[in-house]
């Protein structure tokens, strides 16, 4: 009984339980995710906004490049003179066709400025590799250049001590370039410069190559070691940033979960109250089931003493009666019997349903037993004109309980004398089939109705018909049969025939040296 409360408190409350929780973990960490997905995306919306904002000043500086350099064409004088005229440019050169740094000239130190010199030195890795502007796309800082040819005018960018540098560069008519070395400060102040404040839930970074923070936005300060919520390269020239976005402390803790934990906290406590309530109620009828079971065992180890001394009263009467007084006698003492095996029943399914049946099968005779029986049974349905005969074809010795298999064949003969009063013969067959026994017991009655024959051995079944009218019993005789069969290793079926009912009780043969068989 134990064992089934744990199971039954499993099935109902522990399994839901584990079930609501895993569930309300599979929506809370989905929940979680997509509030997550929807951080980012208002993350990078941030992000692109400012990445907006630098790649509009970086082409108006583009603009505005290409119209200066397209109004000084071949004027040199004029190239020399760009830097000194727009704050953006540091220094101007010319490249001719053949690769060769015409302005300023490498080859006239002496008419070199200070101002070219520097640009010379600061420009030294560019022309000493004889890198035709152009040619390829122009980044030293990626360590990578892919072909792009055709090109008439764009961006070069390399390092020099203090950081990236820019070079802004158009091909002219004549396949010679002229170009400008950006003011790197004056570039960047104009990029950070273009960036207006904004309100925002977080704090949106520009980060160099090498972690240099460039340029903040936002209302805190992230630590060093807090990731970024999501981060975007730049555009050309500044392919080597990044922009990142830290989301604030506030936010990042994740969609509130309390009505998702009180939700699936009031669904669990409701399975559970349900699954407690109903584990407390199977455990109260067991309990009750029980207390019936053992006051009927009682009640029938009571009733058991009385009936031996009427029965021994009745003997002791038939010595003193007449003919008259014994018939009335056999009366008392069928009835008496009657009354017996019905308390036998009772005691064996009480002891069936306490697990405590033991039976103790033995090698014998089976013939001997069922003859001993059906003369037992064979005056009271010859009073009601039933025949009994009994056909054995079984040699060989059965391994069964001969008590067990008197009182299966009792309660089987007792169902053809209650309700097959109309049958005119019972007959009784032993036969070997293969490694069993099997005990035939059929009549010529009305028979078992159909829809019936699933229900015969249920416990306290009796069929609803004009056969059982008037007739007493429990329900209890086959359901007893059937387990009085499976404790001594065998079975006990119903077989469905054309008229009357046909039983089989099928126990092993005797076929090892061990005379036990452990009880069902």
């Amino acid at each position: 009984m134990r064992s089934r409360l744990v199971i039954l408190l499993l099935a109902l409350v522990v399994l839901p339980l584990g079930l609501i929780g895993w569930l309300g973990r599979l929506f809370w960490q989905r929940e979680s995710a997509d509030w997550q997905l929807r951080q980012k995306a208002l993350a990078m919306q941030e992000l692109q906004v400012r990445q907006q904002s630098l790649n509009d000043v970086i082409h108006s500086m583009e603009v505005r490049s290409h119209d200066l350099l397209n109004s000084i064409g071949s004027d040199q004088a004029a190239l020399r003179n760009a830097s000194s005229k727009q704050p953006l440019i540091r220094a101007a050169f010319l490249v001719e066709k053949s690769g060769k740094l015409k302005i300023p000239d490498p080859g006239r130190p002496d008419l070199l400025s200070d101002d070219d010199r520097g640009f010379l030195q600061r420009t030294d890795s560019i022309w000493s590799r004889g890198t035709l502007l152009g040619a390829q796309r122009q980044d030293e800082t990626s360590g990578q250049c892919n072909a792009q040819a055709g090109t008439t005018h764009g961006w070069h960018t390399w390092y020099h001590q203090d950081g990236p540098h820019w070079l802004y560069w158009q091909r002219n008519l004549d396949e010679s370039i002229t170009g400008f070395e950006i003011e790197r400060m004056a570039f960047l102040s104009r990029l950070v410069g273009s960036l207006k404040p904004a309100d925002i839930s977080g704090t949106a970074r520009l980060v160099s190559a090498d972690g240099e923070i460039l340029m903040q936005q936002g209302s805190f300060h992230p630590e060093s070691d807090i990731p970024a919520l999501a981060t975007l390269p730049c555009a050309v020239p500044m392919q080597h940033w990044h922009w990142k976005f830290f989301a604030a402390p506030d936010s990042v803790q994740g969609p509130d979960g309390r009505s998702y934990l009180l939700g699936f906290s009031g669904i669990g406590a409701l399975f559970a109250s349900v699954g407690l309530l109903l584990c407390f109620s199977y455990q109260r009828e067991l309990r009750e089931a029980s207390q019936r079971v053992s006051f009927v065992n009682q009640v029938s180890h009571e009733l058991k003493t009385p009936l031996t001394n009427i029965r021994l009263y009745v003997d002791l009467a038939r010595e003193s009666a007449g003919v008259e007084g014994n018939s009335l006698l056999d009366v008392v003492e069928e009835e008496t019997s009657r009354l017996s095996r019905m308390i036998h029943n009772v005691l064996t399914f009480a002891r069936h349903e306490k697990k405590t049946l033991d039976l103790h099968p033995m090698a014998g005779d089976l013939g001997a037993v069922v003859g001993r029986a059906v003369e037992i049974w064979r005056p009271l349905l010859a009073r009601k004109n039933i025949a009994i005969t009994i056909e054995n074809t079984l040699k060989q010795p059965a391994c069964f309980d001969a008590d067990a298999v008197e009182q299966i064949l009792g309660n089987m003969l007792s169902n053809v004398e209650k309700y097959a009063a109309s049958a005119t013969q019972v007959e009784i067959k032993i036969c070997a089939q293969q490694d069993r026994v099997e005990l035939w017991v059929q009549d010529d009655g009305p028979g078992i109705p159909k829809q019936e024959l699933l229900h015969v051995f249920d416990a306290f079944y009796r069929s609803r018909n004009d056969l059982t009218e008037g007739v007493s019993g429990t329900g209890l005789g086959l359901s007893i049969a059937r387990a009085l069969a499976a404790a001594q290793g065998g079975s006990l079926d119903v077989v469905e025939i054309e008229r009357g009912a046909c039983f089989v009780l099928s126990l092993p043969l005797l076929e090892t040296t061990s005379n036990a068989i452990p009880a069902a």
